[in-house]
């Protein structure tokens, strides 16, 4: 069925839950949300306008994984239609597993219990999900090291790469790599990932942007000299499988020592943005500290923040920060024990933070970047189940 020009280019600007509204309408309007051009459009609509809704669950780097704990909030208020994700979806996806990764409307999941199919993909916007087996050779869920993005839609709408990494019990052995063909339904080898003997990798920090996997190294002192003395980034280039060393900024390292530091990585930009990078986001003493990569071939990195939180309005003596995520290169998301705040980067900002929403999480939260598409998770995906 053809559409309007206007009515389609309309409507691909607009979240799931508003394109749902509108193809109950009429009949004319009801196959808009299944017409796969306008899946398409709609996707690139919202790459270009970038995540701006996050999950908030336990980080279970830090507790037992199966807390089912798992919060939906967003850094833009919309008083009409209120959050992007309906009640059942979140729901559903706390009792049946953790999120591990989430990329352009779709989450990649665990299920809490043991399964012939132990993972799946689901979009909760549009409410389906697909389950996916673990990589031949996998061993325990400890072994667990998930990378997932959608590609780009110029592809296909239901293309994403799914990557699990192997790591190996020797330390300092490169770890392999599998990658899940969606077509295949099948685990393929990928490549080794050359990590040097060097620093530990922080696996649930790893990223995938324009096909390469990056990883951040620990900050721990426990080398005196030699190349791996400082903290690092790995870049794996999947197609090639060829592996970098990212030198991390030079007025990064005061400090990144101290036993209280933390450093990780995060998108900056969105997909349709030119300036599509990483940026580096250090915390030492309270104070945040953001740097955007420029150049990866040169390890050359620009400074773009640097502020203490009782100067963002984050006060007292004992506070401590429990998480906290980059959005889009626009948005820097903080959590306490209590609760999470946002501070505009943009350079309109107030320079204060604005409080969003509580949480449940404690001193460990973990924060996963989401906007609401329409895109699918592939053949064979389903509705999810009610309870």
């Amino acid at each position: 069925m053809e559409y309007e020009h206007e009515f389609m280019e309309i409507f691909s600007w607009l979240p799931v839950k508003s394109i749902y509204k509108f193809s109950s309408l009429s009949k004319q309007f009801s196959q808009i949300p299944f017409d796969n051009f306008f899946v398409k459009m709609q996707c690139e609509k919202t790459q270009l306008v970038g995540d701006k809704d996050f999950f908030i669950q336990l980080d279970t780097n830090s507790r037992p994984p199966y807390s089912k704990i798992l919060k939906f909030d967003s850094c833009i208020r919309n008083s009409i239609d209120g959050l992007q994700v309906p009640y059942s979806s979140l729901e559903f996806i706390a009792r049946t597993g953790r999120v591990l990764a989430s990329s352009n409307g779709l989450v990649c999941c665990q299920k809490f219990i043991d399964d012939i199919n132990p993972l799946f993909i689901c979009n909760p916007a549009t409410q389906y999900w697909l389950e996916i087996s673990y990589p031949d050779g996998f061993n325990s869920e400890r072994d667990l090291r998930i990378i997932f993005e959608c590609n780009n839609v110029d592809k296909i709408t239901d293309d994403f790469m799914l990557m699990s990494i192997m790591w190996p019990s020797h330390w300092g052995s490169d770890p392999l790599c599998k990658i899940y063909s969606p077509r295949e339904k099948i685990w393929k080898d990928g490549g080794r990932i050359k990590i040097g003997r060097g620093r530990n990798l922080c696996h649930k920090r790893a990223l995938c942007q324009n096909g390469v996997v990056y990883l951040i190294s620990d900050t721990g002192r426990y080398f005196r000299e030699g190349p791996f003395f400082w903290p690092y980034i790995v870049a794996y280039d999947v197609e090639n499988c060829v592996t970098k060393f990212l030198k991390l900024p030079e007025n990064s390292r005061r400090g990144i020592h101290d036993r209280g530091c933390r450093i990780s990585i995060f998108k900056w930009g969105n997909s349709g943005n030119s300036m599509q990078s990483i940026c580096l986001v250090k915390l030492n003493k309270n104070v945040f500290s953001i740097w955007v990569l420029c150049d990866e071939e040169k390890s050359s990195w620009h400074q773009v923040f640097e502020m203490h939180v009782e100067d963002m309005g984050l006060e007292g003596s004992d506070l401590v920060v429990a998480g906290f995520t980059v959005l889009n290169g626009k948005f820097l998301l903080i959590a306490t024990d209590l609760l999470v705040y946002q501070y505009n980067l943009s350079s309109e900002s107030s320079g204060k933070v604005e409080k969003i929403c509580g949480h449940a999480c404690g001193g460990y939260v973990f924060f996963h970047s989401f906007s609401s598409t329409l895109r699918s998770c592939g053949d064979g995906a389903k509705k999810l189940s009610a309870r």
